[in-house]
This record gives C-alpha cells, sequence and structure tokens, in this order.
C-alpha cells in the first residue's frame, strides 16, 4: 500500500473490486439477453412442410417476437441504469453488494417469465393471466429493486459515489418511477379488467411525448480536457 493510499484510507485493490463487481453484474445482464433468444423457439421444417405452412407459423409468432424484443429494450434499459450507477460508485459495502445481487435477482427471471409468456399467447384459456401477470411483476420487482440500489448508493452512502448532476438525478429518479407505476397499473388493472390492463403503460407514453415535445433541450456538452487542448490548438 502506498502512504498516498494509507493516509487516504484506501485499499489498494478497492477500484478494481468496485470494477469486479460491475463486470459480475454485466455478465448477467448478458447471459437474461441471451437466453431470451435460446428460449425462442423456430418452427421445424418437415419432409412434407408447405410455403404456406411456413409463412403461417412464422406468422403465428409475430406476438411471441414482441414479447422477446419488449423484455430485450426492458433487459437494455435496466443495463443502462445500473450503468450510470456503477460511473458514479468507487466505493462499497457489504449492504451495497447485496443490494445489487438483489437487482440482478428479477433480470436472471426474464427469460423464464418472457417465454411463459410467449408459450401462452396462441391459448384462448382465461389462465394466460397467469404468465401475463407473472412477467409484469418481474418487471415490478426490477423497478422496485432498482430504486433499492439507487437509494442505497447516492442517499444512504452517499460517501461510498461520486454525486450525479442535479438535472441527471432527476431524470434518472423520473424515469425509473414513472416505469415502474406504469407496470404497477398494468399489474392492478389486470385484476379488473386483463383486456384493458396494457393502458396501465400511459404514463411512461406520456412522459415520454411530454418530453419530446414540451422539454427544452438547453443542456450544454460535456467537454473533456483532450477535446479542448485539441480545440485550441
Amino acid at each position: 500500500m502506498s502512504k498516498e493510499e494509507f493516509l487516504e484510507g484506501k485499499h489498494p485493490k478497492q477500484d478494481f473490486q468496485v470494477e469486479r463487481i460491475a463486470f459480475f453484474s454485466d455478465a448477467v445482464f448478458a447471459i437474461a439477453i441471451t437466453l431470451l433468444v435460446i428460449e425462442f423457439r423456430a418452427p421445424i421444417i418437415g419432409k412434407d412442410t408447405t410455403h404456406a405452412e411456413l409463412w403461417h407459423e412464422l406468422k403465428e409468432m409475430k406476438l411471441k417476437l414482441l414479447a422477446l424484443l419488449f423484455s430485450f429494450l426492458l433487459i437494455i434499459t435496466y443495463w443502462v441504469r445500473h450503468h450510470s450507477l456503477f460511473k458514479h460508485i468507487h466505493n462499497y459495502n457489504k449492504k451495497i453488494i447485496m443490494a445489487n445481487m438483489l437487482c440482478l435477482l428479477p433480470i436472471i427471471f426474464f427469460p423464464f417469465t418472457t417465454s411463459f409468456l410467449y408459450e401462452s399467447i396462441p391459448s384462448d384459456n382465461e389462465l394466460i393471466v397467469v404468465p401475463y401477470r407473472l412477467f409484469f411483476f418481474n418487471h415490478i420487482l426490477a423497478g422496485v429493486t432498482m430504486c433499492y440500489f439507487y437509494w442505497l448508493v447516492m442517499k444512504r452512502y452517499k460517501t461510498f459515489a461520486y454525486p450525479m448532476e442535479k438535472d441527471d438525478a432527476e431524470e434518472f429518479e423520473s424515469k425509473l418511477l414513472v416505469m415502474t407505476i406504469s407496470f404497477i397499473l398494468v399489474f392492478a388493472i389486470s385484476f379488473i379488467s386483463f383486456k384493458y390492463s396494457a393502458f396501465g403503460i400511459l404514463p411512461v407514453i406520456l412522459k415520454n411525448l411530454y418530453k419530446k415535445f414540451f422539454t427544452r433541450k438547453d443542456k450544454k456538452p460535456i467537454i473533456h480536457a483532450e477535446q479542448k487542448s485539441s480545440a485550441g490548438n
């Protein structure tokens, strides 16, 4: 340990250990995305399969494909938020590690809940509401655990992380809360009317429309030192 690190009370492997946690988390997200595709089974072409039958089977898979793409986009969204948090984290303790693991728990279930949903889509059985609710409950858990991780890192143990800019923190919180609340609405409305439960996603749509058409985009881009020096030359 160097004299500077000793005086700062910083372990020489502290930064490396934080990176290990981030790398482990990235691997979990990557595996979850990969398993989404593995669970998506292609049509089987038999000896007597015709073009019409093949195209019919492919058309029947369109809702399954939408469910897969929806989960893919949401997993990426959770990863982006997770990544933006680790951009600020420079230290950790046991509670932060456990909160991070808690965030990863819903992620590993996405391939199962997505597969359970799209395999049930062709059925007219009223039990389809079960995989539907389970799918959105999975996303509720992902949002809630991410909220808890954010609070723990940026509020409870804020000395372990570099502070976020005020605008960035507000955007992070609002996006995460609106998406989580939307999934809670979809889940809750499904107990009243399964047919109209998708309207629970409206808060996300309205927020994105508001941001696109009514929010001023006057945030200045960040200019790094290298860019300033090259501009000066």
